[in-house]
């Protein structure tokens, strides 16, 4: 069976193309404005894909704003560095569950479409949380419910067993890495779940 490295390796360079048409799109610049992102923020988009978050992210920090993306794959890596980025921008390779910042780098971490995706998710969240600054968000969201998802990843080999926590054990997982859950969203279309380091 194809591991989940080379799935998305071999998939990169049509994802977004596959997956963002222009009405999904639109839902996304809907989700993207609940993120709490405020303009001259310093914002990580882990977990990037090609990087479909970047143009959004962008609009919501500003030219003063930072974004700074990464992912595993390299081929993903590749096309997000194609999107229109700023002075101190980054497009890097690397994993969720070693991030290659500081502690409290930044003002908001964004896992969009990504967190299922990794092997060890609590370790991630504690990455999330060490390069959040107090006071600042993480986020982690999904333009499908955690039900539809688990449907949606089940016709998918390598990434069949790929699945977001239930309610109580996201909660669980957010406070254990240092988090204060403000709030965990899962309806038809939509799955947003928002935290605070305190």
């Amino acid at each position: 069976m194809e591991d989940r490295g080379d799935f998305f390796d071999r998939k990169a360079h049509r994802w977004e193309e596959v997956h963002y048409p222009p009405a999904v799109r639109e839902r996304l610049a809907a989700l993207v404005l609940r993120f709490g992102v405020r303009a001259g923020g310093r914002v990580l988009d882990l977990g990037t894909g090609p990087g479909v978050l970047i143009p959004y992210l962008r609009r919501q920090t500003g030219p003063e704003g930072r974004v700074c993306s990464l992912d595993l794959s390299f081929p993903m890596v590749r096309q997000a560095a194609r999107k229109p980025l700023l002075p101190g921008d980054l497009v890097l390779q690397g994993d969720a569950h070693h991030l290659p910042f500081q502690a409290e780098a930044f003002d908001h971490v964004v896992c969009f479409a990504a967190f299922p995706h990794f092997h060890a998710p609590r370790q991630a969240l504690k990455e999330m949380a060490r390069t959040v600054r107090r006071g600042g968000t993480v986020t982690i969201a999904h333009l499908m419910s955690r039900d539809e998802l688990a449907r949606h990843h089940s016709a998918h080999g390598a990434v069949a067993r790929d699945a977001l926590p239930d309610e109580a054990r996201m909660s669980a997982w957010l406070a254990e890495a240092g988090l204060h859950p403000l709030s965990i969203l899962d309806e038809p279309g939509r799955y947003l779940a928002r935290a605070v380091k305190r």
